[in-house]
């Protein structure tokens, strides 16, 4: 179903969708359609109404990879301005949909940017205007170095209406795993996890729990 964008004058109310009246997925989009280059991956982050009444999103949801503990690693997704933040009226069973950018932080050398790459568990997830979080399990590559000088190595779009621009939906694909393709990533990888004790890639995952 498709979600309806409404003009800021509008008189149509509703209220604000909390996280509880919301499903929250998460799939792959190849980069040609959301216009980003290559390099990068582009996520489909999709917010289902489940409740049982219409309501609205606005904005940017809050972002961040975090590891098995459900702690955040690295910087939170930083705002990206390229889609305009609408006012988007979801009636029951509606989706709408924003874009998670990831750079490729394993691709490059490992002291370039202090970027300290780890392998994530997943994303966490707050939609707009709300504090409770949904955690999203799947692997990619993450920069466990944060702060003001660490790179930035997500970025978020705000909510539009789905399907926007283009039909997203028909690219929807499921996302393989993260490639290391650096040697020194590579290495500097397994080191990090060896360090903090937490599995490198090939090596066994435990269950967290969490739900999404």
């Amino acid at each position: 179903m498709h979600a309806a964008l409404i003009s800021a004058r509008s008189h149509d109310a509703a209220p604000r969708c909390a996280a509880s009246g919301l499903r929250v997925s998460l799939g792959a989009v190849p980069a040609a359609a959301t216009g980003v280059r290559q390099g990068l991956t582009s996520y489909a982050l999709d917010f289902t109404n489940v409740s049982d009444v219409k309501c609205e999103l606005r904005g940017y949801p809050a972002v961040a990879a975090y590891l098995g503990s459900g702690v955040q690693v690295g910087n939170a997704a930083a705002a990206d301005t390229t889609a305009t933040a609408h006012r988007v009226v979801l009636a029951p069973g509606e989706t709408a949909r924003a874009a998670v950018i990831a750079s490729a932080a394993g691709s490059a050398p490992a002291s370039a940017g202090g970027c300290r790459p780890v392998l994530a568990t997943g994303l966490r997830v707050t939609p707009p205007g709300e504090s409770a979080a949904r955690f999203i399990r799947h692997s990619l590559l993450a920069c466990s170095a944060a702060g003001p000088r660490a790179p930035v190595f997500l970025r978020v779009r705000a909510v539009q209406p789905y399907p926007a621009a283009g039909k997203l939906d028909s690219f929807a694909q499921p996302a393989s795993r993260p490639r290391i393709r650096s040697r020194a990533a590579r290495i500097e990888l397994r080191k990090h996890h060896h360090a903090a004790g937490t599995p490198a890639p090939g090596e066994p995952v435990l269950a967290s729990g969490l739900a999404g």
